[in-house]
């Protein structure tokens, strides 16, 4: 048990934000919505610092040696994909997790309580239509993950819009822009 605790305080330190920055993130009602880079690593490392000492979710990290710096880079690049067009991430996030399935098997109880804190640090941040589409996003990568790693495999109930594109090229067929 000691192992766990001085490992999770070594994952806090590694992926925490300066001091004064957590601070205001606790006193501060959000203001603005997701707009940049910037911001989506606000909202990563201050996701990753909760689910790395959880209860439920930081046992599953420390079981699987995260590289804290290359990951958290990693999901800004994803969550830049994701929400705002911008092109930089390379993997497939789904099959992404298939070996850590092995390691740490996920339960209910993983998914929901990873949807708990990733919508939870949202709201505390952000505030906008951007931060609601990145909740139903990773609501729709959890249900895609469940199915995966359980070996179920159904199309989703919804296709996953594009927030932002890219502005059409001169010339370029307006049909074509995503």
């Amino acid at each position: 048990m000691l192992e766990l605790t001085v490992n999770q305080r070594l994952t806090e330190i590694a992926i925490a934000v300066p001091t004064r920055a957590r601070v205001l993130d606790s006193l501060a009602p959000p203001e603005r919505d997701l707009c940049d880079r910037t911001d989506l690593a606000r909202l990563v490392r201050s996701f990753f610092r909760r689910a790395a000492t959880d209860d439920v979710l930081g046992p599953v990290f420390t079981a699987t040696g995260v590289d804290w710096p290359a990951h958290i880079a990693k999901l800004v690049d994803f969550w830049s994909w994701q929400l705002l067009g911008a092109r930089g991430y390379e993997g497939n996030p789904l099959r992404a997790h298939e070996p850590l399935q092995a390691v740490t098997p996920f339960g209910d109880e993983h998914y929901r309580r990873w949807l708990e804190i990733f919508e939870d640090t949202v709201d505390e941040l952000f505030l906008g239509p951007t931060a609601e589409v990145a909740k139903t996003r990773a609501r729709k990568m959890a249900n895609a993950l469940r199915r995966l790693l359980d070996g179920t495999s159904r199309a989703g109930e919804s296709a996953v819009e594009v927030i932002r594109s890219r502005p059409p090229r001169a010339g370029s067929d307006p049909a074509h822009r995503l």
